[in-house]
């Protein structure tokens, strides 16, 4: 092979070079760039979570010390839970419908109330797959710490879970970063399942 035929090798060779080095930097760069886009999220999410963290409970004039957050149902003083709302229709009609003395039951101590008598007979037949996360207690109260109230028709059924919150405006804040919320409520519920609630018996 001749001087002229080197160079000419050479030349072809200089941009195949560089291609490579350009796709090196491209696979480097994909996965550099993803670590990079996942810590601003975790950064915004911290941020976010002690921003709320520092929000206190505070119960509405409507709801004032009207549940027992001794146990882990959200129950009024008498013992009736979630102010008497039929928790069987959050999931058939997605609606917060007021229950009624002559459809009640008796479970873990706590008077659920009905609609109607089908929805009873549901709840009977098993009553877990109907109590909210958290005993119905606010969920985004749970998620920083605490067991607060619940409003009946500030809710949502997620995978088959029934959540509530303590008034339509905590509802829309929680709505907005939910995953965050049930990842720290589930982590919390644990240890708040038999704690004190918000109220008079623990001193606020």
């Amino acid at each position: 092979m001749n001087s002229r035929e080197n160079i000419g090798v050479g030349k072809r060779k200089k941009p195949l070079v560089r291609l490579s080095i350009v796709l090196i930097a491209v696979v480097v760069a994909i996965p550099v760039g993803v670590v990079i886009e996942s810590l601003i999220e975790q950064r915004k999410q911290q941020a976010f979570m002690r921003e709320w963290t520092k929000v206190e409970p505070n119960v509405p004039e409507w709801a004032e010390y009207s549940f027992d957050g001794d146990g882990p149902i959200n129950r009024t003083g008498e013992g009736v839970a979630l102010k008497g709302y039929d928790v069987v229709a959050y999931f058939t009609e997605n609606e917060a419908k007021k229950g009624r003395e002559d459809f009640e039951t008796v479970f873990k101590e706590t008077i659920f109330r009905f609609s109607n008598e089908e929805h009873r007979d549901k709840f009977i037949e098993n009553p877990e797959r109907y109590i909210p996360a958290y005993g119905g207690f606010c969920a985004l109260g749970v998620a920083n710490g605490y067991k607060d109230d619940m409003h009946p028709e500030a809710f949502d059924v997620i995978d088959g879970r029934l959540f509530f919150n303590l008034s339509p405006g905590i509802h829309d804040h929680w709505k907005a970063h939910q995953e965050v919320f049930i990842a720290r409520a589930n982590e919390n519920w644990p240890d708040l399942r038999h704690a004190p609630g918000y109220g008079p018996r623990d001193g606020r």
